[in-house]
């Protein structure tokens, strides 16, 4: 099943959805690690030993590794330490700050972002949920405020469980003391749109802002 199928034609009666449940990384902002992969791999170039482009990607990005950090497995510090070991950097101060800031500097605007949260966040409630580490949501915090200037952020390295972990969403169904119905989940990954489906909750699957409004039963902004 896909976001256009019968998810979007449980969301038609508009009026129902009283919660808005978004995604932050490639739906509020675009989410490239390939330029950490590329920044991280030309600072180790230097050397006979450093990881490889494939390397970095499977370790860092596509690994437990990264998954670890998302569920609140290791503190901002330690998972740093491990990064830079991993990359043979310097064991220094300075190498450890360039390599927070590249890990970081991953985010762009999406575009449609901004001006469809303020187009959602007056038809309900939204909340952003997002698989994510404490070193992104302060970046996102100092650089992008507007997409997380919601009635609340749920990440999953506080709550120690990624989207697709089994019971993430009826624990939110929960919370929220709503019928899961009335509550649109907004997300770019099929597996987290099937994690929803289990706690009956209505879904889109996200590709781009102008796709959405049509599915959403919505006009796009102007």
């Amino acid at each position: 099943m896909t976001g256009n199928g019968r998810e979007d034609d449980r969301i038609s009666e508009q009026m129902t959805t009283q919660l808005f449940l978004v995604d932050l990384g490639n739906v509020l902002l675009k989410l490239d690690f390939e330029r950490f992969v590329a920044r991280a791999a030309e600072r180790g170039s230097l050397r006979d030993d450093a990881p490889s482009r494939d390397d970095i990607r499977e370790h860092c990005i596509h690994g437990e590794f990264k998954s670890r950090f998302e569920r609140g497995r290791c503190t901002p510090a330690e998972f740093i330490e491990e990064l830079r070991d991993f990359l043979k950097w310097p064991k220094t101060e300075a190498s450890s700050a360039k390599l927070r800031d590249i890990w970081c500097d991953i985010f762009d605007e999406f575009p449609g972002a901004r001006d469809a949260l303020e187009q959602l966040k007056l038809m309900g409630r939204v909340w952003v949920l997002s698989d994510t580490d404490p070193l992104h949501i302060q970046w996102v915090s100092r650089n992008f405020s507007w997409a997380l200037d919601v009635d609340q952020v749920l990440t999953s390295y506080e709550r120690g469980k990624l989207k697709s972990d089994p019971g993430v969403f009826e624990a939110i169904v929960k919370e929220t003391a709503l019928p899961a119905e009335q509550i649109l989940f907004i997300d770019d990954l099929q597996k987290n749109i099937t994690a929803a489906h289990k706690a009956r909750i209505s879904t889109h699957l996200f590709t781009t802002w102008e796709n959405a409004w049509p599915a959403l039963t919505l006009d796009p902004l102007r």
